[in-house]
């Protein structure tokens, strides 16, 4: 009898030890959010998107580990996008899911169509050059140097 109660308490030990761990790894420490480790820290984007019609000069991206973001007209403050993105994959190509802010939702030009949530597509070209994509239109932003991210 008392074998038989040491393997019972044993095989709880271990399947709370491993519902435990599936928690952990699907909570993500407690929230679902996350950044591909190449699209992490600020950027500023380049004078045209892919469409070579839309002036993007003015956006600055920033991107947190925790899935928090922003994209902004730097040069006059007006407001862009900002939420927050979740991704499965995180490697150098992929697609994200954005949750934007309701607030002052004001989607680039050539991605009008963006709604508050979506998917766009990421890769990245380098570890100072990323390019972001909605509808077959590409944002293309090099990382920011100190004296740009103090200005």
């Amino acid at each position: 009898m008392l074998k038989r109660t040491k393997k019972i308490g044993y095989m709880v030990v271990v399947v709370a030890f491993a519902i435990a761990m599936v928690g952990f790894a699907l909570t993500g420490c407690g929230s679902k959010y996350n950044a591909p480790a190449g699209i992490v820290g600020d950027w500023t984007c380049r004078d045209l998107a892919s469409d070579e019609t839309t002036d993007t000069s003015f956006y600055k991206l920033t991107v947190s580990e925790d899935g928090s973001f922003s994209l902004y007209d730097y040069a006059s403050g007006n407001p862009g996008i900002s939420g927050n993105m979740y991704c499965d994959d995180t490697g150098n190509l992929g697609i994200i899911n954005i949750e934007c802010d309701s607030a002052d939702f004001d989607p680039p030009f050539c991605w009008q169509s963006l709604s508050q949530n979506a998917r766009l597509r990421y890769k990245v070209i380098s570890s100072d050059t990323i390019k972001l994509g909605y509808v077959g239109v590409w944002l293309i932003f090099d990382r920011s140097t100190e004296e740009e991210s103090d200005e």
